[in-house]
């Protein structure tokens, strides 16, 4: 990270993310991979701040504590926070792409998975099958699409093993030293639901993603 981005980019989203989340207030060797990755790739500062502003909203909302809180949490709402920068600076350059490529793109992944889940699936299947539902809409719900991918995270760590937890605990513990297990936990549930994601070819639903 060049000396310009610790005195500015880094600095201003250590100072927004710590004033939010109070003590402890050191950022963890995550949070600065974090930080790093959305330099790496060019996310405007104030679409970082955005982000991290509407998981803190999200927390206060649900009456939600903020001690312990990773800055890696912010990734999809600072994701989700540059889907939509670009979709305003593409409006201003000219008629913004209609949402219903992104829902008919969303929508084909979702029935390629569907083809290829094992005659037995009986949980994930259904989840599944309502995001296809509500893409096929003029308008997708698209907080209920996000509850939908929440819903599919939560059921791929919950069919995870023991040992499958505790290996992806250990190599996130070697990975980022120091760490408080409640943050070591975080992330390895963060990486093990991707990998899952990604080996059993399971896409998101929510639009931002496309």
């Amino acid at each position: 990270m060049s000396d310009q981005a610790q005195s500015g980019y880094y600095q201003t989203i250590a100072k927004e993310f710590l004033s939010r989340r109070g003590a402890p207030f050191f950022l963890s060797p995550l949070d600065l991979a974090v930080i790093h990755a959305w330099e790496k790739d060019k996310i405007p500062l104030p679409v970082v701040l955005e982000g991290i502003g509407r998981v803190f909203d999200g927390l206060r909302s649900r009456a939600r504590g903020t001690k312990g809180f990773s800055l890696s949490s912010c990734e999809a709402q600072v994701r989700k926070a540059l889907a939509q920068h670009r979709d305003r600076a593409a409006g201003r350059r000219r008629p913004a792409a209609p949402r219903s490529r992104k829902a008919a793109k969303a929508k084909t992944e979702i029935e390629a998975c569907l083809k290829s889940l094992p005659a037995g699936e009986r949980t994930l299947r259904p989840l599944l099958q309502d995001a296809a539902g509500l893409l096929s809409g003029e308008a997708p719900n698209e907080a209920a699409l996000e509850k939908i991918d929440e819903a599919v995270d939560g059921l791929l760590w919950s069919r995870a093993s023991r040992a499958e937890r505790e290996g992806a605990e250990r190599r996130t513990s070697r990975e980022f030293p120091g760490r408080s297990a409640d943050e070591i936990t975080a992330a390895a549930q963060t990486r093990l639901i991707k990998s899952a994601r990604e080996e059993r070819k399971i896409p998101y639903v929510s639009l931002f993603y496309y």
